[in-house]
């Protein structure tokens, strides 16, 4: 029967299995369609370089923290004038014009890591709250900190009040900095509620 077949319609094998060739082989002009919701990402090198200054900007900032913690502290202790002015001098000098580029570049570079990769940026409840422990310092820095700041370098001879005032403002941002670190490394609380949310299925057109 198959011989017979074959004679009879001696394409029809050869067809059909040209045609099996054909439908297994893939297009290389066709292109997959892109999933439902997928997040536009950034590439590897772009994601690398501006998750590089991110850590850096954030470790600057958590350094001058530290260095504006000591100063206060010897600033507060030392009987000398001339020293307790120095180092109120020292601590306008970094709380001013250091902070605020790091902490500008710290918001910016965490803003785009998030948008951008597939964490999202309010999906992840250590996200949000690394975005308003940022963004509460800044806000405290600009209002009173610097305010502070240049008060006692004016003035060198501030009330101890004040000294004790700055010290304990200090310690509070150092300690919700090394917080947004830990954040950064345990990933903690899972996901929001909006994060457990399925996206909507996006139609494709081919």
């Amino acid at each position: 029967m198959t011989q017979t077949a074959s004679r009879k319609h001696p394409g029809t094998v050869a067809n059909a299995g040209s045609a099996a060739a054909q439908g297994a082989a893939p297009d290389p002009a066709a292109r997959p369609a892109p999933a439902a919701g997928r997040v536009r990402r950034l590439p590897q090198r772009w994601r690398k370089a501006i998750l590089t200054l991110h850590v850096t900007a954030a470790v600057g900032w958590v350094g001058v923290e530290i260095a504006q913690l000591l100063l206060g502290v010897v600033g507060l202790a030392a009987a000398d004038a001339g020293l307790i002015r120095a180092t109120r001098v020292v601590m306008e000098i970094l709380g001013i014009e250091p902070i605020v580029g790091m902490a500008w570049m710290t918001l910016l570079t965490g803003l785009l890591l998030a948008m951008a990769t597939q964490w999202s940026l309010l999906k992840h409840y250590w996200i949000v709250a690394k975005l308003v422990i940022t963004i509460a310092l800044m806000l405290n820095g600009h209002f009173f900190l610097q305010h502070w700041l240049r008060e006692q370098a004016e003035v060198g001879t501030a009330p101890e009040s004040l000294s004790q005032q700055l010290v304990i403002t200090t310690s509070i941002s150092l300690g919700l900095l090394v917080t947004a670190t830990a954040l950064s490394i345990h990933k903690p609380w899972g996901k929001t509620r909006r994060g457990r949310r399925r996206p909507a299925a996006k139609s494709t057109r081919p």
